[in-house]
């Protein structure tokens, strides 16, 4: 991450304010993916995202500040007729499906946050409990995750409530409260849900939370959450920690009318420089086990080789190999 700290005098015209602090971050990566039976099997991919942090602190040592993220992946296009429609309107798959409907280079909904010691207060395009859940993205298969089929949040369709393309104030918005103490960790979220698509209103509500706790080396994160989307995970469960050279993850979801799931990830160092993960993952909604196998190597400098293979949720073999670059 690198930062550009703004001096007061250029910033704000207030004697005694404290400086603002703007940290710019992110990554790129190129390579190639293959998709068994797609219609182009085997295509280029890449992706450059720019993450903004800006925050500053009050007298009294409360901490305000926002996020705001700006991506562009190879498949993006624009459809203009949907820029600015409710959320439910902006539809299409992430990767492998149809993508006419995804915004091209923008900037995503702003999470706002004020921070205070070990509570933590956000609104806007928000994190959302069961996303955030330790143990819910234990490892990132290959270069690219792979559509990340082995996620148990809402049967594969992961980040339900936080919006990472460039949705921009038509996004979704939402409070939560974060809390951490110790080895306790508490999320609660609210967010208002577009159940029916190009009727500018939001019929439904999602409320979510989790408690997490750290013992010997072990977390535990149990997450409930109350949602009018008859998809959405109601109950996760996730059990992460080291034994021996390996360190394992184990989880189970309810994920309403997708059924259960039950997954295990395990991640390996071979070596100094090399790391491999391994996923297997079980949804009763899927046409086949999810199952699949990744590497990522170390080149120094916040650079890596990264790939990996998968069986998908509906059989079929997808893979990835390529070059990540973080700054």
């Amino acid at each position: 991450m690198k930062k550009v700290l703004f001096a007061t005098t250029a910033l704000v015209a207030t004697a005694g304010v404290a400086a603002a602090d703007v940290t710019f971050g992110g990554y790129g990566r190129f390579g190639v993916i293959y998709v068994e039976g797609a219609t182009n099997e085997t295509t280029i991919t890449s992706r450059f995202r720019l993450q903004i942090d800006a925050t500053a602190e009050s007298d009294n040592g409360i901490t305000f500040g926002a996020r705001a993220r700006i991506q562009q992946d190879n498949d993006d296009t624009a459809d203009l007729n949907l820029i600015g429609e409710d959320a439910a309107s902006i539809t299409g798959d992430y990767r492998g499906g149809t993508f006419s409907a995804r915004q091209a280079t923008g900037i995503n909904g702003v999470r706002f946050f004020a921070r205070s010691g070990g509570l933590e207060v956000g609104v806007g395009n928000i994190y959302g409990a069961i996303d955030s859940m330790p143990g819910m993205y234990p490892v990132e298969l290959g270069l690219t995750g792979l559509s990340y089929d082995y996620i148990l949040n809402k049967a594969g369709e992961y980040s339900a409530t936080y919006d990472s393309d460039g949705n921009g104030a038509a996004g979704r918005n939402g409070v939560e409260v974060l809390y951490a103490m110790g080895d306790l960790k508490a999320h609660l979220s609210y967010s208002e849900l577009d159940l029916v698509a190009n009727n500018n209103d939001l019929e439904g509500e999602r409320i979510e939370g989790y408690l997490a706790y750290t013992f010997s080396g072990w977390t535990v994160a149990l997450g409930l959450q109350d949602s009018d989307f008859a998809t959405d995970t109601e109950v996760a469960l996730t059990v992460g920690g080291n034994v021996g050279v390996a360190d394992l993850t184990f989880g189970y979801a309810d994920n309403g009318t997708g059924g259960d799931a039950f997954a295990i990830t395990a991640a390996f160092d071979i070596g100094a420089a090399t790391r491999l993960t391994a996923v297997v993952l079980d949804q009763e909604s899927y046409t086949d086990t999810v199952y699949g196998v990744g590497v990522t190597h170390d080149l120094g400098g916040g650079t890596s080789l990264r790939g990996g293979v998968q069986n998908n949720r509906n059989g079929a073999t997808v893979a990835d190999l390529g070059v990540r670059f973080n700054f």
